[in-house]
């Protein structure tokens, strides 16, 4: 399961990302951006959401750099 983990977090990261720049581009009212958190605002929408998936990446590529060097 070790093996598999960081590619799930890189796998989730960009299924985050994705969906966030298909929902980006459609004109709304209002974008939710985690769980309930609602914002009008579809820039924050936007930067919220790549930090959200960026972290994911980040810690998916740095798990996987720890596997391969075991």
């Amino acid at each position: 399961m070790t093996k598999a983990l960081p590619y799930l977090y890189i796998i989730i990261g960009l299924f985050i990302l994705t969906a966030t720049f298909s929902q980006f581009f459609q004109d709304k009212e209002s974008y939710r951006v985690l769980l309930s958190f609602r914002t009008e605002s579809k820039y924050i929408f936007l930067l919220v959401r790549v930090l959200f998936a960026g972290w994911f990446l980040v810690d998916g590529i740095k798990k996987l750099k720890e596997n391969k060097e075991d």
